[in-house]
């Protein structure tokens, strides 16, 4: 199931994949994997672990980051750990 979360999670996540590849952010989709499609190394994506971290403020274990293998997978992870209650209804303020 996607996210209502998801869109906004892309753009920030191109945007670092962006600034560590010097690749247009319009250009990165959920698809685009980072080794073959961006041709990132093992530092390319320590480089892109640290950006995320930043765009995130979280701390990104090594072993999870080591996963990723797709733009779309980056992004999932972050919408799933980080923005699982965007989605839940906002109760009415008590009168």
């Amino acid at each position: 199931m996607t996210s209502a979360f998801d869109g906004f999670v892309l753009n920030r996540v191109a945007l670092a994949v962006g600034q560590v590849t010097h690749i247009n952010a319009a250009a990165i989709a959920s698809g685009t994997r980072l080794t073959e499609d961006l041709a990132l190394s093992r530092f390319g994506r320590l480089r892109l672990a640290i950006c995320l971290e930043e765009v995130f403020d979280v701390e990104l274990a090594n072993e999870v980051a080591a996963c990723f293998v797709t733009v779309g997978d980056v992004v999932g992870y972050f919408s799933r750990r980080y923005f699982r209650d965007f989605s839940a209804p906002v109760r009415a303020a008590a009168a």
